[in-house]
């Protein structure tokens, strides 16, 4: 088979040895290693990652920043400077198992229209289900699990830690949206913006990968996390509803949330 060229794409902010143990993790992939790249984007951090990035691992493009952009800024500047034929966005916190890339790559390949992909996280402390593709319900503003244990599965959503995306939808899809805050929605945005374009979103559970949850997430507030949720979900909601599940949207989470 050939294989095509992968970047595997993430940002990074005081993530100490997470990113450490993905890179670590890529290096062990069932894949040929002269046919991925790594460029990380550090939103400046200040735990010495980056240095430990750059000592352990020199063929890793780091692109330092001077502030922390965000995840969507950081990714798209991670794209741009990016080269292979499939781009996977991921996060530090990510794992890979040992056929993950390879498995959703053959996928990709095989498919005769193109896709974006994604797979099946796994949490690090119990080795459990934790997230796979999602289908969102504009009524009520809620997620659901698609059901699929072993087939690949259309949905309406794969997460941003476990995107694969062939580089030839960017010119379609254009970049992440900036202007959702720095987490929540903004990756749920991308796949119903291809979606609208006719492009699929394909979840393929066997592609298999350890997630050390809400890295990013733990260190806010409660509030915090509330007001980011809800903002990035209020974007999202303007950008794809119709104006019956507009209507329908705010009193239902009203109800949920009082």
């Amino acid at each position: 088979m050939h294989f095509p060229t992968v970047s595997i794409v993430f940002a990074n902010n005081n993530g100490g040895q997470n990113p450490l143990n993905c890179i670590k993790s890529i290096y062990k992939l069932n894949y040929p290693q002269n046919k991925i790249e790594i460029v990380i984007v550090d939103n400046h951090s200040t735990d010495n990652s980056p240095e430990k990035i750059k000592a352990l691992f020199p063929k890793v493009t780091l692109l330092n920043q001077k502030k922390n952009l965000g995840f969507a800024k950081a990714i798209n500047i991670s794209i741009k400077k990016s080269n292979g034929k499939y781009i996977f966005v991921t996060n530090d916190d990510i794992v890979f198992t040992q056929d993950s890339l390879k498995t959703l790559v053959i996928f990709a390949q095989n498919n005769k229209t193109l896709a974006i992909y994604g797979g099946k996280q796994i949490n690090s402390k119990t080795k459990k289900f934790l997230a796979g593709g999602r289908n969102f319900n504009f009524l009520t503003g809620r997620q659901r699990f698609a059901k699929s244990r072993r087939r690949p599965v259309i949905c309406d959503q794969v997460d941003g830690c476990t995107m694969l995306i062939p580089r030839n939808l960017i010119s379609k899809i254009g970049y992440f949206d900036e202007g959702f805050l720095p987490a929540y929605f903004e990756d749920l945005d991308y796949c119903l913006r291809a979606k609208k374009l006719g492009i699929k979103t394909i979840y393929i559970p066997t592609a298999l990968f350890i997630h050390k949850y809400a890295q990013t997430i733990s260190k806010l507030s409660t509030s915090d996390v509330y007001y980011i949720g809800f903002k990035n979900k209020l974007r999202l909601l303007l950008k794809h509803a119709n104006a019956l599940q507009l209507m329908v949207f705010f009193p239902i989470h009203y109800l949920i949330t009082v």
